[in-house]
């Protein structure tokens, strides 16, 4: 999957034939065929014509939104499926509350046994720290979760074995990562800039999986519905939180990949990254997720088989098996 970024502010896309142009002033920037793109990322103050549009929703290029410090806005998604049928099999399995417990408690489950993977395959024959106690302690609230009668309750176990998770994740980080605990809005260091940037930029992703599979984003079964809310992607991407992003933040870091050098503060939107690091961010990132990582098989490919694998067992109205970290 080959993704463009485009950040030159004051920037603007426009159609030379079959190709797509980036000029700012009377500079060309960028030039590239439209039938080699398959999504296209702006950030911030970039112009696209309606032509332009027009012709990449033809060809079936996703246009996602940005704002300059990495906020997702929305996108603009080429129609590609129209299959009713399933939205009607996700609404069922919805209304059957049994069935949307069961759903929840599967993502959950999984998602604390990605964080214990996850903390058990860093190299911590060089550190004092014992994360045994967190793992056991994990795995002992994780006990508990079959007894849960409410999406609140299953809610609750994902809320105490990730604080845990975090708490030791702290651990993980070195060169110059700043991080006490998880804190989301405002981030107030580079740790918590850097997973909230590459959960957005995840969720993107599977936003344009979900929607180009025809389900209804806005259904969700472990976050549940709240008007605007797209709960079925969050639902999705707590199976690729560890695996995808959360090593992909340790690597950045622990390889000094980005350094304090990279990020700014401001007051009220805490602490992002400036445009030199921004730029590293996005090359690593369309580096992470197009190259094989797990299985000889990209990210992004197994992300595309897994809203597969929703889709089956909605419609053939089977349990569905999240994805399971190994490390």
């Amino acid at each position: 999957m080959t993704v463009i970024y485009i950040k030159e502010q004051g920037s603007s896309l426009r159609r030379r034939g079959e190709q797509i142009v980036v000029t700012k002033g009377s500079q060309t920037l960028l030039e590239f065929p439209i039938h080699h793109v398959d999504s296209i990322v702006v950030l911030g103050n970039v112009q696209i014509t309606s032509q332009v549009l027009a012709k990449l929703l033809e060809n079936g290029v996703d246009i996602s939104y940005f704002s300059l410090g990495g906020k997702y806005i929305g996108h603009t998604l080429s129609e590609n499926s129209k299959n009713i049928f399933l939205r009607f099999a996700q609404y069922e399995a919805y209304h059957k509350e049994e069935k949307r417990l069961e759903m929840a408690k599967r993502i959950v489950e999984n998602k604390v046994c990605n964080q214990i993977s996850l903390i058990k395959s860093f190299h911590w024959e060089r550190e004092e720290y014992d994360y045994r106690k967190d793992v056991a302690q994990m795995q002992e609230i994780l006990r508990s979760l079959p007894e849960k009668r409410n999406s609140h309750e299953v809610m609750g176990i994902e809320g105490m074995c990730s604080n845990i998770y975090f708490c030791c994740f702290r651990h993980m980080l070195k060169n110059g990562g700043v991080f006490e605990k998880r804190i989301r809005r405002p981030p107030r260091d580079s740790v918590n800039a850097m997973l909230s940037l590459t959960y957005t930029f995840l969720t993107k992703d599977m936003e344009m999986l979900l929607e180009g599979a025809s389900f209804e984003l806005c259904l969700g079964f472990l976050h549940g519905i709240r008007y605007g809310r797209k709960s079925l992607a969050l639902d999705m991407i707590e199976e690729w939180r560890q695996p995808v992003a959360d090593r992909l933040v340790l690597k950045l870091f622990n390889k000094r990949m980005l350094t304090e050098y990279d990020f700014q503060e401001d007051t009220g939107e805490g602490v992002f990254l400036n445009e030199d690091g921004f730029r590293k961010f996005c090359k690593e990132y369309e580096r992470w997720m197009a190259e094989p990582n797990f299985s000889n098989k990209s990210w992004r490919l197994l992300m595309k088989q897994q809203v597969g694998v929703l889709k089956k067992s909605l419609e053939e109205e089977v349990g569905y098996v999240p994805f399971r970290y190994e490390a």
